[in-house]
């Protein structure tokens, strides 16, 4: 760190590196620490959120995104320490996430305030939005039958004959209030089976607590950013988290008034665009930071690619998910993991699970370019996919041909 009482701290670029993958857990080798309910916390504090997402090619993304720090662990604890131990809720973070139980104020502050005011009028929201005929069926059921699946909200007599297609459930009316009920906090997941949500009323779910307040909830956007990422300028903290979603005045709002009150400070990052912000209490260790060690495998909806510019302007690296991209048109391949070598992204891998023939398929390795590895670099990948094949519960491996 460089800097006098006339300029904003300044930090190379690698400092700030160091600093982002220190918070985001990946500063040690795979598996050094392992799985416990406090490192689980742990992580979700630190980092913010565990996205969800439904792909299963490889493995959900909260257990593979685990897997990335923590190597193999038994993915039932986890679900217990979601839906038994109530140590974390589901709700919405980035997107559809997993969140520490303490953040559950701030989750209270945004179901007060949902839907958002920014949505009224719009054609896709009066669309999707149902009746409050529909809200009452739905609680009522839940109040009367307990927990249940959104497949039990069959459609009505006058809605089989609708028009179907992968979106069906949005034009059931009972079934698009089940969304919307867990959006405004009336509903909750209560747990997953065959990780189908379960829902419930929220009384019987989430614990008795307080609400957070409007100026706390739009902090949290920068507070929660900055824990994650440790030294970012304000676009690298846009759509981070998704929950609250400001305009780019709030924003200036909530960066000016936390300078204000001395809870973030500004710096400077050599060769990156700024000013940045910082958390003090991140900067007091940073020059003593280790470097980076250890390979392993990023998920695609890993927190550490949320924000696809910080890839770029910090690590290099330019990453798309290509899922929704015709097969022809795909540059990388369907389910691309970045891997992550001592602290660089130096190559990509496009991996399938056979399921049924106990089998991680390795379609595809793709190398970065002007990426440089040391020399036991493919040592340590063979045991990165290793280990995933063994996490994954595949007897076998099948290499791309050279």
């Amino acid at each position: 760190m460089t800097g006098t009482r006339r300029s904003r701290p300044k930090f190379t670029r690698e400092a700030a590196t160091r600093l982002w993958l220190h918070r985001q857990g990946f500063d040690r080798p795979r598996g050094s620490a392992a799985l416990g309910a406090p490192a689980f916390v742990d992580h979700l504090e630190r980092t913010g959120a565990l996205q969800l997402d439904s792909v299963n090619v490889v493995d959900r993304a909260h257990y593979l995104t685990l897997w990335s720090r923590f190597g193999s662990y038994d993915r039932a604890r986890v679900d217990r320490w979601v839906y038994g131990d109530r140590l974390a809720y589901e709700y919405w973070g980035h997107e559809a996430s997993i969140l520490p139980i303490s953040h559950l104020p701030l989750g209270r502050r945004r179901m007060r305030r949902f839907p958002p005011e920014s949505w009224s009028g719009r054609a896709w929201w009066d669309e999707f939005a149902t009746s409050t005929a529909s809200m009452r069926r739905v609680l009522r059921r839940l109040r009367a039958e307990g927990p249940l699946e959104s497949v039990d909200f069959q459609p009505r007599p006058a809605e089989r004959k609708e028009k179907t297609d992968s979106f069906a459930w949005h034009q059931k009316e009972d079934r698009r209030s089940l969304d919307l009920l867990w959006h405004d906090g009336r509903v909750a997941v209560s747990g997953r089976r065959h990780f189908r949500c379960i829902y419930d009323v929220a009384e019987r779910v989430y614990p008795d607590g307080p609400v957070a307040s409007l100026t706390e909830f739009q902090d949290s956007w920068l507070l929660i950013g900055l824990s994650g990422c440790g030294i970012a300028p304000e676009r690298h903290l846009v759509n981070y988290l998704t929950a609250p979603e400001l305009n780019a005045a709030e924003r200036r709002r909530v960066i000016a008034r936390n300078l204000r009150k001395k809870r973030i400070v500004e710096v400077d990052v050599e060769g990156l665009r700024g000013p940045c912000y910082a958390l003090p209490e991140h900067l007091e260790a940073i020059d003593h930071l280790p470097e980076p060690t250890g390979t392993t495998l990023i998920c695609p909806f890993d927190s550490l690619l949320w924000q696809r510019k910080r890839a770029v302007e910090l690590l290099d690296f330019e990453y798309a998910v290509e899922i929704y991209v015709p097969a022809a048109k795909r540059k990388y391949g369907y389910y691309v993991l970045p891997i992550l070598h001592d602290g660089h992204l130096v190559r990509r891998l496009d991996p399938k699970l056979h399921r049924d023939r106990g089998l991680l398929e390795i379609r595809a390795l793709h190398v970065e370019p002007d990426c440089a590895t040391t020399a036991d670099f493919g040592v340590k990948l063979d045991d990165a996919i290793a280990d995933l094949a063994n996490f994954l519960g595949a007897a076998d491996i099948r290499m791309p041909a050279s």
